[in-house]
């Protein structure tokens, strides 16, 4: 790696910035003003900015842990793997927070009925077949990005079992729409929101922060 600053930059103004924009976007659509629904004292407002932070977080944490360690080693000099997949895991749990979205504002956008939950279920079963795919077959640790950590994770073929012989991208085409179903089922305009904001920065993530890893990785697989 000839720059390693570059490298650790690089993209970073379209993974974030992208971000930043989806999420000013998101937060000018979002209609709460009038919701005075609450669940542990928080306002509807709140839960929805709070689920529209966390990615933002998680993300951003995922890039600079990421590739301060292929640049530098600083995760494995400091907190080690153990301590950033602890910090990975709580902001994943995190990201559920976003269910309360479904219930405190319920039927905000129409009101549900059997075709919106039928098509839920629809949406939501490839998202469940990808969590259990990942925890047989691929592992969670793997699935936190423990190959810029430990090279072992670098010689494992890539995996071509369950979800992920359909895909191999199905965490992120499948897994990250369970939110969408969640939105689906319940009507929520804020949830809609939070789950295409939430897919489409993902993506963001994945071309601009875990594709220019992968070059970087997996460089002497792709050169033989």
């Amino acid at each position: 790696m000839e720059n390693k600053l570059s490298f650790f930059f690089r993209h970073q103004i379209w993974h974030v910035g992208g971000t930043i924009v989806l999420f000013y976007i998101g937060s000018q659509l979002v209609d709460l003003d009038s919701n005075t629904n609450t669940f542990l004292g928080i306002s509807a407002l709140s839960w929805f900015m709070i689920a529209m932070t966390i990615p933002i977080i998680h993300q951003v944490y995922v890039w600079i842990c990421w590739r301060s360690e292929l640049c530098w080693k600083s995760v494995s000099n400091s907190i080690g793997f153990k301590g950033y997949f602890i910090i990975f895991l709580i902001l994943i749990i995190s990201r559920l927070s976003a269910i309360v979205l479904c219930f405190v504002d319920y039927g905000s956008l129409y009101k549900p009925g059997l075709i919106a939950w039928t098509l839920s279920i629809v949406v939501f079963i490839p998202g469940l077949y990808t969590m259990y795919s990942v925890k047989k077959y691929f592992g969670f640790f793997r699935a936190a990005g423990a190959d810029h950590f430990d090279p072992k994770y670098r010689d494992m073929p890539f995996e071509k079992r369950g979800i992920f012989k359909w895909s191999s991208n199905a965490m992120y085409t499948y897994a990250i729409g369970i939110p969408l179903a969640f939105a689906i089922a319940t009507g929520s305009q804020s949830m809609f929101i939070v789950a295409i904001y939430t897919y489409i920065s993902i993506w963001l993530h994945y071309f601009c922060t875990e594709r220019e890893d992968f070059k970087v990785i997996y460089r002497n697989t792709q050169d033989s």
